[in-house]
This record gives structure tokens, C-alpha cells and sequence, in this order.
């Protein structure tokens, strides 16, 4: 292999309004820097994350490229800027100075012409840290100017969501009703009004096959029509059927993070005849009225949910899918629990409608599976490999290097015999440095599942003396199970060496 450069590419949705950030030029600046690097056989690997902000490393590309530095296969990284890399002070600095320096990879910021080559023994002191403080500054500014603009137009009665209410179809930055869902809404608000409950409604509309607000918006084939309580639920309670615009329900976790959080709705902003009415409030109101009513009761006594029967351990609770439509299962809250498909509850036509299995069942099930697999399988025994052979090379050979100086010094061989020499030992160092990184990853990895075999033990024990399976040995060994309506069961596995099929 020869000389490996790794291009990283970062373009934001704020950036991709700018064309001195676009993806092309990106590409075209580091092409043109790294046709100028004299080093021999070079090979380009391009990494490209479209779409994702700077403030953390959470993102694929440049994950996937971190991997390979830790796996030793990267010489050297080049990007546009820092910032491409990372808007993260503390996170980039963390990288730029203890970890690539560590695994000897070379890292190259083009526009601040950076190259860590050229400051062996120092990461560029005072100005690099300084840019990349910069960096963090402009985007946590440019997130909170983003998010007052986002506010200014809501105040004004600009829609600004990406998505709009089922049943409306936006037009600008406002909203028209989109006249073939809002048929569909206001037969749910009538069958609401009369007193159908949630069930009864999704049955409707699977059997006069009306779309699901996913299906309308985004169509592929034949709709399933299948519709979730809570779906129909949260039509229900939207006050944008009834004219009143409604925004700022959720907002960002944290800059530069995706995850969405609710915001309490004493917050939101609300504004009364906005847009056009689906339904009249006075059957809004009726609606609202008799779904409340007959989830009252249910809530008020304790009959047939968890509260009557106390603190039940239910240590497969959302692990159990349907093996036909993926959907989790939802279990049921009553002494002889069970798992049912939810997500065909209205749809006698589907092969899981129906489908049940229950969790005490399953539990004896998953535990008979994991003592007879467990036997068989050899992970539990893994030797933990030794570093001491490649420290002992890596200081033997410093050692050399250093004595090779010396002669140098004493004029005992030629300053090109030094030269020639400390370039063996260098490579050489460096070699064993990388398998020594490479080791110690494996040595990670081999601990926790020697660490894991030995918590499997001791769980097993526990539960051969209580005959149940726990919640602490489905915690450690499953990631999900799949049932099935000819009753087979399958088990997805956090470690390997286990059968799949738990049922057949």
C-alpha cells in the first residue's frame, strides 16, 4: 500500500447556500493541494458527509474515517478548513492533538494553510487553537440567529414546518386544505363526535382503504391503509383543523444536535383564524369531548393494567416485534401478560392480525434457548493477547536509533549513513507503533468479551436458582425477537455463537 490521503468533505444545509462551500469546490481545492504533495504512490480516499453540522462528531463519513486512523491504514487527512473537520473546539482540538499525533497520521487544513508536518513537537500553539474557538463561536451564533428568524416568521404566521397537518397542503409559506385527506379528517372527527372509539375508527378507515397521512404524503404502490391509535389520536386533539396555527412545539436538544425535544404547551405559539377550516369547532369539541370520556374510566380504575396487580417484572417489554410488519408488540398489563401486534389490530385481511404470545411463554422460551446455546458456544474462554513483546522491540530499537546518534556525533560513520540508518529505524518504529495501537484495540475488545462471558455465568446461575429469565441476563444478551404467526420465534443477539431461531 502506498501513501493513503483521506479527503473529508463536511457540506451543512446553512453552507450549501454558499457556492465557496459546495462539494465540487471542496473536492476541487483538495485535488489541486494533494497533485502538489510529493510523496510517492499516492492513493485518495474520499469521505463526504452532505448535510451534517460541525458541532459534533456524529456523523457517518467521518466516523467511518476514524475507524481506519485507529486501524492504521491512514496517512495522512485533508480538508477545506477546520471547520470542515469540526465547529467543536474542545472535540476537534482533542483529535488534532493527542490522537492523530498518536497514530502518526498527518492532517492538512488547506484555506488556513496548516500542515502538522511542519510543526513537529508543537500542534500550532495559540493560532490554531484560536481558529477553532472562532469556528465554534460563528456556528453557535449562526444556530441562535437561525432559530430567532424561525420564531420571527412564526410570529408573523409563516409556516415554517417542513411537513403540514394531514389534511392541509402548504402553498408558500401558508397552508390550503388538501381536499381529498380533509375528507378523511372530518370523517374521523364525525365517527369521533358519535362516540366511536379509536379502534372502531381505524377499522373504518382500513375497510374503506383511506390512506394514512404517511402514505398519502409519500405514496409507493398499494396503500395498506392500516392506521395507529395514536395517530388518530393526535388528529384529535389538532387545533389546526379548526384554523388555529400552531408552532414551536418541539425544539433542538442542543446545538447542532438532530434529536427533537416537546416544549411545553403554555409555549407554543398560537394564532386563531390563520388558515381555512377542516372542521367546524362545535364538532372539534364534541370529538375531544367523547375520546376523553371514554379514556377516563380506564385510566381512573385499576382493572386489567399493572397498578392492580403490583410491580410485575416483565423483562422482555419492548423487545418483541411482529415478524411480519416489524412493528414492536405491545404487552398487554394484566396478570397472564401477552404480546400483540397492535399495528393490525383493524386489519382482518393481514397475516398478523391478531397475533398473541404470551410473555411467560416467551420468557421459558429465550431461557431454555440461552442455556442450551451458551454450552456449545467457545466465546466465553478468549485469551487476552500481550503487548510486552512489541513495547520491548519498539524501546529496543529507540535504543538503536539512539546509539546510531551517538556514532553520528563521534564522527564515527557519515551524516548520509546516519541519515540512512535513522530512516530504518524510523519506519521500523513506526511499524511496531501501529501494530502496538492495532493490539491494543483487539485487546479492548477481547477484555469486555471475557468481561461479558463472565457476567453471563454469574446471570445464568441466578436464574437456574429462580427458574426465570432476567432482566439483567435479556439486557445483556438480546437486542430483539421476532414472532411469528405459525408461532415461530427468532432472537436477534448482541454476541455471537447463538442460533437465531429460538422456535422453529
Amino acid at each position: 500500500m502506498g501513501y493513503v490521503v483521506a479527503k473529508y468533505i463536511r457540506l451543512s444545509i446553512e453552507d450549501a447556500k454558499t457556492e465557496s462551500m459546495s462539494i465540487e469546490h471542496q473536492n476541487l481545492i483538495l485535488d489541486s493541494h494533494i497533485a502538489g504533495m510529493n510523496e510517492p504512490d499516492i492513493e485518495v480516499l474520499e469521505f463526504v458527509d452532505n448535510g451534517f453540522t460541525g458541532t459534533n462528531f456524529e456523523r457517518p463519513a467521518v466516523q467511518e474515517l476514524l475507524e481506519l486512523v485507529r486501524a492504521g491504514t491512514v496517512n495522512c487527512i485533508a480538508v477545506k478548513d477546520f471547520s470542515r473537520f469540526g465547529r467543536n473546539m474542545i472535540e476537534a482540538g482533542y483529535f488534532l492533538q493527542r490522537v492523530f499525533p498518536l497514530f502518526r497520521v498527518r492532517f492538512i487544513a488547506v484555506s488556513n494553510g496548516y500542515d502538522s508536518a511542519d510543526h513537529e513537537g508543537d500542534t500550532g500553539g495559540l493560532d490554531i487553537a484560536f481558529k477553532l474557538l472562532l469556528n465554534e463561536r460563528y456556528s453557535r451564533d449562526l444556530s441562535k440567529k437561525i432559530k430567532a428568524s424561525k420564531q420571527a416568521k412564526a410570529l408573523r404566521g409563516e409556516y415554517i414546518s417542513k411537513n403540514c397537518a394531514f389534511g392541509f397542503k402548504k402553498a408558500g409559506n401558508h397552508l390550503e386544505i388538501d381536499q381529498s385527506a380533509a375528507e378523511t379528517v372530518r370523517l374521523i372527527f364525525d365517527l369521533a363526535a358519535q362516540g366511536q372509539s379509536l379502534t372502531k375508527i381505524a377499522a373504518r378507515l382500513y375497510e374503506e382503504k383511506r390512506p394514512t397521512p404517511s402514505e398519502h404524503r409519500t405514496p409507493k404502490g398499494e396503500p395498506a391503509c392500516i392506521w395507529g391509535r395514536s395517530v388518530i389520536a393526535g388528529i384529535l386533539r389538532d387545533e389546526q383543523y379548526i384554523g388555529t396555527y400552531v408552532a414551536g412545539k418541539t425544539k433542538k436538544h442542543e446545538i447542532g444536535s438532530r434529536k427533537q425535544v416537546k416544549v411545553d404547551e403554555s409555549e407554543w405559539i398560537k394564532i386563531p383564524n390563520h388558515h381555512p377550516v377542516i372542521v367546524d369547532k362545535t364538532i372539534f369539541d364534541a370529538a375531544r369531548e367523547k375520546i376523553d370520556r371514554k379514556g377516563a374510566p380506564l385510566r381512573n380504575r385499576k382493572i386489567g393494567t399493572s397498578e392492580r396487580y403490583g410491580q410485575i417484572e416483565r423483562p422482555l417489554r419492548g423487545k418483541v416485534s411482529c415478524g411480519c410488519c416489524g412493528h414492536i408488540m405491545r404487552l398487554s398489563n394484566t396478570r397472564n401478560a401477552a404480546f400483540h401486534c397492535q399495528h393490525s389490530h383493524c386489519a382482518p385481511d393481514e397475516p398478523c392480525y391478531r397475533l398473541r404470545f404470551l410473555h411467560d411463554e416467551l420468557s421459558a422460551l429465550i431461557l431454555k434457548a440461552i442455556r442450551k446455546q451458551v454450552k456449545k458456544s467457545n466465546f466465553a474462554d478468549l485469551p487476552l493477547p500481550s503487548e510486552s513483546a512489541l513495547s520491548c522491540q519498539i524501546t529496543e530499537q529507540k535504543k538503536v536509533k539512539l546509539k546510531l546518534y551517538e556514532s553520528f556525533v563521534r564522527e564515527e560513520i557519515t551524516a548520509d549513513e546516519y541519515k540512512a540508518g535513522k530512516a530504518t529505524h524510523d519506519a521500523e518504529i513506526d511499524r511496531l507503533t501501529r501494530n502496538q495501537a492495532a493490539l491494543k484495540e483487539e485487546t479492548k475488545k477481547t477484555a469486555a468479551a471475557q468481561k461479558t462471558a463472565g457476567q453471563l455465568r454469574e446471570l445464568l446461575e441466578t436464574s437456574s436458582k429462580s427458574q426465570k429469565l432476567t432482566q439483567p441476563l435479556v439486557d445483556l444478551l438480546i437486542d430483539r425477537v421476532h414472532i411469528y404467526p405459525d408461532g415461530k420465534v427468532t432472537a436477534d443477539w448482541k454476541i455471537s455463537g447463538l442460533d437465531a431461531v429460538v422456535k422453529g
